[in-house]
């Protein structure tokens, strides 16, 4: 199938008010590959004005970084700097927590790993959230993540399948004590 007939299938979902999921199954039950149908998707749904792009900060970012003169080096000093991205550029704690590593990277500049952006009280926070809401959704769990630990919606997916994990283990019979 080409690239044009699934616009076809695209403009007939939309019209039908289908979900981006249901339209990318007809593109693969066309034959397009799970890979393009979810590629030309995008680029069909933003040419169609349904989704726009998200604003980076990151050139921006990584200039104030520089003309801030912060020691990256000293565990006050860049988390000051990480809290002031988030203020200044509207991004999540992970977010600005990149913006600062991207730039350590650019300049030569090997910061400590075990912690960064991980305190052990935020790791705790998270592993109780998560144990008194044994049931939640991942819309909950996402909702927890973003508004309560200021992460940004796509890093919660990781933990999220490591708690889908968890389930079907304990599901099938498995303890973690």
């Amino acid at each position: 199938m080409n690239k044009e007939a699934a616009k076809e299938i695209f403009d007939a979902g939309v019209e039908g008010e289908s979900t981006r999921d249901m339209i990318v199954v007809e593109m693969v039950k066309a034959g397009v590959s799970l890979n393009s149908a979810q590629i030309w998707y995008k680029d069909f749904a933003k040419a169609a004005g349904l989704v726009s792009s998200r604003t980076g900060h990151k050139a921006e970012a990584l200039e104030y970084i520089g003309e801030a003169g912060v020691n990256l080096l000293v565990d006050e000093e860049r988390t000051q700097l990480r809290d002031e991205l988030v203020d200044k550029f509207g991004v999540a704690t992970s977010t600005a927590n990149d913006y600062i590593k991207a730039f350590a990277v650019a300049n030569d500049i090997e910061l400590p790993r075990s912690n960064f952006g991980g305190d052990p009280e935020s790791k705790a926070k998270i592993y109780d959230w998560i144990v008194e809401n044994m049931d939640c959704e991942k819309a909950e769990f996402k909702d927890f993540m973003v508004n309560e630990m200021g992460r940004s919606p796509g890093s919660i997916d990781e933990t999220w399948r490591g708690i889908e994990l968890a389930r079907k283990l304990q599901a099938d019979g498995h303890t973690f004590a």
